[in-house]
């Protein structure tokens, strides 16, 4: 099951049905690995092959996943933005709502 859920996630923006974007960018997952791919290999020139054609590291994050160097600060704020909205969300749904009617 831990490997299923892996998997989904390796799949290309380009690859997602039109109507399920929307689910790519609100899952915390897929800017991880945003993230962690970028930052760790998006400045790598070595060539490497990939389905038949000769792609630099960098060249390949950009073409296959959409990942590109210059946008990991924005990756950044949205990865900080996630925890600090579900905690809003929280605190107001527990003031908010109340199921101990006396």
């Amino acid at each position: 099951m831990y490997e299923e859920s892996i998997n989904i996630q390796n799949i290309s923006l380009q690859q997602f049905p039109k109507w399920w974007i929307w689910l790519y960018y609100l899952t915390p997952t897929s800017w991880i690995l945003n993230s962690l791919l970028t930052s760790q290999y998006g400045n790598i020139n070595k060539e490497v092959k990939v389905f038949g054609e000769t792609k630099t590291v960098a060249v390949f994050l950009n073409d296959y996943f959409g990942f590109h160097q210059d946008r990991l600060s924005m990756v950044a704020a949205v990865i900080t933005a996630f925890p600090i909205v579900l905690i809003i969300l929280y605190s107001l749904s527990v003031e908010k709502l109340n199921f101990q009617k006396r």
